[in-house]
């Protein structure tokens, strides 16, 4: 009864090793992603306290150079520090 179409033959693979190495490669990409997107939290974590660890001129020069609209992300943690600070152009 091994060809049945129940049952499978008993020299053949349950999985077939195509599959394995997808999943293997699959699983390898989806760490990078993971571990790109982690790197990417900590650095911006670095930036901001970069930031907050600016001198009031330091970063009051920052805010100068990221003052045009739309502002990019820099300019915003720059202008929310200078918010928190209660300090202004």
């Amino acid at each position: 009864m091994a060809n049945s179409p129940s049952q499978p033959a008993a020299n053949t693979p349950a999985v077939p090793t195509s599959n394995v190495v997808e999943v293997h490669m699959l699983k390898m990409r989806m760490k990078r992603f993971t571990d790109r997107g982690d790197r990417a939290v900590q650095r911006l974590t670095e930036i901001r306290a970069s930031i907050t660890n600016l001198s009031n001129d330091d970063l009051l020069d920052l805010a100068d150079i990221f003052k045009a609209k739309p502002r990019p992300p820099i300019g915003d943690m720059a202008f929310d520090e200078m918010a928190r600070r209660d300090i202004s152009l």
